[in-house]
């Protein structure tokens, strides 16, 4: 029998030192979790000051301060429609110090920016969800259309061509207008505009048969007795439509869109740190007060999520949003 080969102390001695610095390590992370945050937490906006994004941002970011009696910053990097700063979190120390406020416009991103430097889902861990405001389908109120099933039925008799309008191409207007062709098999044109204003104008003025918003652009138009709500793209309804149906209720199924915003970490932060940023966001959009703070601003408080039903509607919107592209151009160009 051959003899064992000694293995040199020096070698020994670093295999020791190496594992107990991993035991060390795998000790402090729990305790790290529990003492997070130790110091400052930024958080960091891809959109300008003063923005629905940044105001959201700002709200949570002063709530989570009061919770974790640490600074919490607000660092706007706009541009390129919030691939900046995803770009810098997605290469930050994963520790949860560095974090991400973003919105739909970041899984969006994958299909109209073919220069990503990272990935819209492995290079981030979702955190939490902040705000959802789902799309709603609004006609004129001089229509003569009540329902969704109306308006299917008269798109689908070829009579006339009906079309949509939207603040431009690749915004989630357009995309819940695409959507709403493909659950329902219509052919609707679609009419893209420099922004919603001139797009509802023309709503109310019949240039354009209907249109996908949020609820908060439309509100006044619908309470003036200008538009019609006639469903919201939600799974619940929402109380300021209490009578206008969902979608699934209005007979078109696995009909969800929206503007969201949100957290992301970058990839690899600890999911115990994860998990308590998770906890407390949740604790703060539950807050009546808090959720009455986002109304005022034209936002609506999430449903809380955890961080892997986050996931979840991620990927299942990143699905969307693929078979939608699939179709139609949603770079502009």
């Amino acid at each position: 029998m051959a003899p064992i080969p000694a293995i040199p102390v020096r070698l020994c001695a670093k295999r020791s030192g190496a594992f107990a610095a991993w035991a060390a390590l795998a000790v402090a992370g729990p305790a790290a979790a529990a003492d997070y945050p130790a110091h400052a937490v930024t958080l960091v906006v891809g959109y300008t000051a003063g923005g629905a994004i940044d105001q959201s941002a700002r709200l949570v970011a002063s709530e989570l301060a009061k919770r974790w009696n640490q600074p919490v910053v607000v660092d706007n990097k706009p541009g390129a429609n919030g691939v900046i700063a995803a770009t810098e979190v997605a290469q930050a120390r994963p520790d949860g110090y560095t974090l991400l406020v973003t919105a739909t416009s970041h899984n969006l991103n994958k299909f109209v920016n073919k220069n990503l430097r990272y990935d819209v889902q492995k290079s981030f861990a979702p955190v939490a969800l902040t705000v959802e405001v789902p799309n709603v389908l609004v006609v004129n109120a001089a229509s003569p259309y009540r329902s969704v099933a109306e308006l299917v039925a008269a798109i689908k008799e070829g009579k006339k061509k009906f079309s949509y309008a939207s603040q431009g191409v690749g915004g989630v207007p357009h995309l819940a207008g695409e959507l709403f062709k493909m659950r329902t098999g219509t052919d609707i044109l679609h009419v893209p505009y420099k922004g919603a204003a001139q797009g509802m104008t023309d709503l109310m003025g019949g240039v354009v048969d209907m249109s996908f918003p949020s609820p908060g652009s439309v509100m006044a138009y619908v309470n003036q007795g200008k538009l019609r709500a006639l469903a919201v793209a939600s799974p619940e309804r929402i109380a300021q439509l209490k009578d206008v149906p969902t979608f699934a209720e209005a007979g078109v199924p696995d009909y969800l869109i929206s503007t969201w915003h949100g957290i992301l970490a970058p990839a690899g932060t600890p999911a115990d740190v994860v998990r308590k940023i998770n906890a407390d966001v949740n604790a703060i959009i539950a807050e009546p007060g808090f959720q009455q703070s986002l109304l005022a601003q034209g936002n609506m408080a999430a449903k809380p999520l955890t961080p892997g039903q986050f996931g979840q509607k991620l990927a299942r919107e990143l699905k969307t949003y693929g078979d939608i592209a699939g179709k139609v151009d949603l770079s502009g160009s």
